[in-house]
């Protein structure tokens, strides 16, 4: 006997999850921006260097990217990996190329 698939995430959860992906990539943004203007001004905090901040801005960038995977969106999807993508099954986006668009 062939055991029934784990349910999915419900419509709910793949909103939230869709929320969670916008906002850990526009603080992943700002927090790269904070950390370059720190660099060139030679400036640090009393707890972190600039690196930290750096480190912290790619975990949260990498983690906006499952999140929008999660959501099953596909323009949250495309605005957190930087490349048009294409929903073509639940949970499962296609990159479209240069020049191609969505039909």
């Amino acid at each position: 006997m062939i055991p029934e698939p784990a349910p999915g995430p419900t419509p709910d959860q793949q909103r939230d999850a869709g929320e969670l992906a916008q906002h850990a990539f526009e603080t992943a943004g700002k927090l790269r921006l904070l950390a370059e203007h720190m660099r060139s001004l030679g400036w640090r905090t009393d707890e972190y260097s600039v690196e930290d901040l750096e480190r912290v801005a790619g975990s949260l960038g990498g983690m906006s990217i499952r999140a929008a995977m999660s959501s099953d969106d596909a323009d949250i999807v495309s605005m957190v990996t930087g490349k048009p993508m294409k929903r073509i099954a639940p949970n499962f986006h296609l990159g479209l190329g240069d020049g191609q668009v969505e039909a």
